[in-house]
This record gives C-alpha cells, sequence and structure tokens, in this order.
C-alpha cells in the first residue's frame, strides 16, 4: 500500500481577500498560497495541499497571530453555517477588501485607469438588512461537536453547509432578516417536529417538508412560503393554521410543491392558503408587487441607494428612451421612468415580465413596455421602429455577465450611454473590455449589498467615444 505523503507547513502573512472570499497570503519568501479560515493581517499557519498556475492551496491548521482587523463574530454559527464568511472582519475592513477586488479586476483585466473609481457605497445596516431568506428542512443535520450527546440528529431546518450539500446546519438565530423570521422558523421547526412530520431526505428523495421561505418589507409584513415534496396540502394544514394564529404579522401565507429532486423554484407551482396575493415593498418613491416567486433585490435599504446611483449615472431629462436589459420585474425601469420618456423592458422569464407589468400598472405608468425573450434577438430594428433608438441602454446581467454576442449587438445600436450593473466585477471587467473599442468608462462605483460576505456590486457609466 502507498504511503500517503505528508503535507508540508507553512507560515503564511495573510494579504488580501481573492477570488470567492479565499484568503490570500504569502510566505516569507514570497510564495503565494490560497487558503480559507483567515482574514487579511492574520498570521497563519497552512499545509500546502495543491498547486495550480504557480499558486498554492493551503489547508489551514491554526492562527499563529490575530489580524488587527478581527472582531468578535456575533453569530453562534459562524463558521459552520458559511453565510457570512466575512463577520469577523471589522466592516471598514470589509469595504476595503471588496473596492481592492473590484479595482483589481478593473486594472488587470479591463486594463481601465481606475483613478476615477468612486469610493465602495456602504451598507446600513449591516444586520437585518435581508428582505427574504430561504431554509431548508433536512433529516441530514450537520452536528457540530458541542451537540454530539444530541438525541435528535434527524430534524434540521436551516442553511446548507459549505460544501457538504446534503448536511444542513439547523440555525437558531440567524441575523440577517429581521426576528420575526427566526422566530417563525424555529416554531414551525417545533411545531413539524412534534406533529411527526417527515423531513425531506435529499439523498433518497423522501420526505414531505422541504424548504420556507420568509419575506418581510418595509411595514415588518410576512410572506411565508411552505415547499413540501407532493400534493398533501392537507398533510400541513395544522401546521400552517397554528403558525397562522401566532403571527399575524404574516399577512400572506403559500404552499408549493416540488416533486423534482432540486430545490429550483422553476416550475414549481403555488397555492395561496391565506391573505394577500401581494406583499408591496417600496423604494423611495415607487412600489413593488413581491410574489413567491418574484426575483427582487434582497436588501432593500441598499437597493434605494444603488438605483439612486443609477438615476444619478442616468441625469434624464424626460426625453430620453432608456432600453433596460435583463430588466427582472422592472425594478430599475420603473424606478427611473418618471424622469424617461418612455421604458423598454426585456426579460427572459415570462413570469418576471408578467411581474414588471403588474408593477407598472401599480405604479400607474404608461410610458413602460416590456418584452419576454433574449436581449440579443428582441433589441433590433423591428424594436426600434416601433420605440425609437437608445438614449440609454441599462444592462443588469447574472453572475456570467454579458453574452459575447448581446455585447456585439450592442457596439452595433451604438446608443450614446450604457450603464453596466454587475454583480461579479470579474464578467464586468471582461466585458468591458470588449465595450472598449467603442466605449470610454466615465463614471465606476462599488457598492455593498451584502455585508459580511465577500459579493460586492459594481455600478459603471459607459459614454460612446
Amino acid at each position: 500500500m502507498k504511503k500517503k505523503k505528508e503535507l508540508k507547513s507553512e507560515e503564511i502573512e495573510i494579504k488580501s481577500i481573492a477570488h470567492k472570499g479565499l484568503a490570500l497570503g504569502k510566505t516569507d519568501e514570497g510564495m503565494v498560497v490560497l487558503t480559507k479560515s483567515a482574514i487579511p493581517g492574520d498570521r497563519v499557519e497552512v499545509r500546502l495541499h495543491k498547486k495550480r498556475k504557480g499558486v498554492w492551496m493551503g489547508l489551514f491548521t491554526k492562527t499563529l497571530r490575530d489580524s488587527p482587523h478581527k472582531v468578535d463574530p456575533i453569530c453562534t454559527h459562524f463558521t459552520i453555517c458559511g453565510g457570512c464568511s466575512w463577520q469577523n472582519l471589522s466592516y471598514a475592513e470589509q469595504l476595503n477588501q471588496k473596492e481592492t477586488i473590484v479595482k483589481d479586476a478593473m486594472q488587470r483585466i479591463a486594463k481601465i485607469d481606475i483613478r476615477m473609481m468612486e469610493t465602495i457605497l456602504s451598507a446600513n445596516p449591516i444586520f437585518y438588512y435581508r428582505n427574504k431568506l430561504e431554509y431548508t428542512f433536512s433529516n441530514h443535520k450537520w452536528i457540530v461537536d458541542r451537540e454530539a450527546q444530541e438525541v435528535d440528529p434527524t430534524h434540521a431546518l436551516g442553511f446548507h453547509r459549505p460544501e457538504s450539500f446534503f448536511k444542513i446546519v439547523d440555525i437558531s438565530k440567524c441575523h440577517l432578516q429581521i426576528d420575526i423570521s427566526n422566530q417563525i422558523r424555529n416554531e414551525i421547526k417545533t411545531l413539524a417536529s412534534n406533529s411527526n412530520l417527515a423531513f425531506y431526505d435529499i439523498k433518497e428523495h423522501k420526505g414531505l417538508l422541504r424548504n420556507l421561505i420568509i419575506r418581510t418589507n418595509h411595514l415588518d409584513q410576512v410572506m411565508m412560503s411552505l415547499i413540501i415534496a407532493a400534493d398533501q396540502e392537507n398533510e400541513v394544514t395544522d401546521l400552517l393554521e397554528a403558525v397562522k394564529a401566532k403571527f399575524p404579522s404574516i399577512i400572506s401565507m403559500y404552499v408549493g410543491f416540488n416533486q423534482k429532486r432540486n430545490d429550483s423554484l422553476f416550475e414549481v407551482k403555488f397555492k395561496k392558503i391565506y391573505g394577500e396575493d401581494y406583499l408591496i415593498e417600496r423604494l423611495h418613491h415607487v412600489q413593488f408587487y413581491i410574489s413567491p416567486k418574484s426575483f427582487f433585490q434582497t436588501n432593500t435599504k441598499q437597493a434605494e441607494h444603488l438605483y439612486g446611483l443609477v438615476a444619478e449615472y442616468a441625469n434624464l431629462n424626460g426625453t430620453q428612451t432608456v432600453y433596460d436589459l435583463y430588466c427582472g420585474v422592472g425594478s430599475i425601469g420603473i424606478y427611473l421612468a418618471k424622469d424617461a420618456a418612455q421604458i423598454i423592458g426585456v426579460e427572459e422569464v415570462a413570469e418576471a415580465i408578467i411581474d414588471a407589468k403588474r408593477n407598472a400598472t401599480l405604479n400607474q405608468l404608461n410610458n413602460t413596455h416590456f418584452y419576454t425573450g433574449d436581449a440579443k434577438e428582441i433589441v433590433t430594428e423591428t424594436l426600434f421602429e416601433r420605440h425609437g433608438h437608445p438614449d440609454l441602454i441599462i444592462v443588469d446581467p447574472p453572475r456570467a455577465g454579458l453574452h459575447e454576442d448581446l455585447i456585439q449587438t450592442l457596439l452595433q445600436i451604438s446608443s450614446p450611454k450604457i450603464i453596466y450593473v454587475s454583480c461579479n466585477p470579474a464578467t464586468q471587467a471582461r466585458d468591458l473590455l470588449l465595450f472598449s473599442q467603442l466605449y470610454k468608462v466615465i463614471r465606476m462605483r462599488p457598492v455593498d449589498m451584502f455585508p459580511h460576505t465577500n459579493h460586492v456590486e459594481c455600478i459603471a457609466l459607459l459614454e460612446r467615444i
């Protein structure tokens, strides 16, 4: 039997945060190592695991010296949950690291002079800022040492353990959403356990209870959606009645039926059990209907700042035609509509366009038009003949960024201005390089939408050269 090779230990100084939130450190000799469980300023010991493209992956062993930026996390689930991986890093340093991530991507990939980049827009508050959380039921609970004697390892309601999809970290208190979310979740877990309702087994594809989605709005009203594995609504009637009676702030309650193996809400059918069809959320001067499957910015207060920044960059005076690509439920376009001649929104997801039209009606707008389909196929001369050429194009794509074919289409359209809102600086930088043959980045600002995580948004204003 071949003897397993012993991994070499090294001491490294953590310099910054790299891709996917990994800590980037260097040995005293200058060797670059990526590791987990460390923050900038830490000196740690790692065991060198594997090397790729000149960079070592190190398995964290222990901290030798704490970072001056280290703070005490407030969450008891920190390190095992994975939802707030930077909670032990001071917020000031979180902002510094996120700004550095954006600067690095723009310099290294987009070849942009970053001197025009504005200071990152910080968030306030930095806890209890989410308007939506999704919890998972599981009969495979992640057991931590202090729970080793626990007699019930089969009932968990919480979040997926990082890199262990089959295990769920049972959550007692999460600091990302207002506390009513914790109260409802804990009550449902207790009622479900006492009623012997089967928690889902992802390996065996068995069990009734699958997911719990809690949405809240600016009035602290709640929409609760319970996802079950089969059309057996009668099995959860007593549970739902008990929850409804205990929490009057729940103004809308749905059950969803998911017989697929994955947790995606795509093709999941929802049935209203009680209350309102929608939550209504407000962003400054506009309102939005929120349904169980709606995509909506999950940090409401920071979304107001983000959209305010989009409006500032757009600098509309009521005469412009604005094309809003990847428009989702129409939130950016509807936010800008009062200052535009017309808004044309394009989105692939048909249900989102239905929501966008409802939201336009809710806000009594008559200058918005929404289309379902792929932007590169819809944004053509035929559409321009109907609505006119764009004075401004706004793109807010998913993390993968823009398809190169769409970029070529946008270059051919040659709008005077483009505003690019991104949740991934690396793909945004890649796309900005392609745009550089016809456009120059005039303004840019990172925005922190998700404190205590490695995620950062960035908005860029491009003007035609």
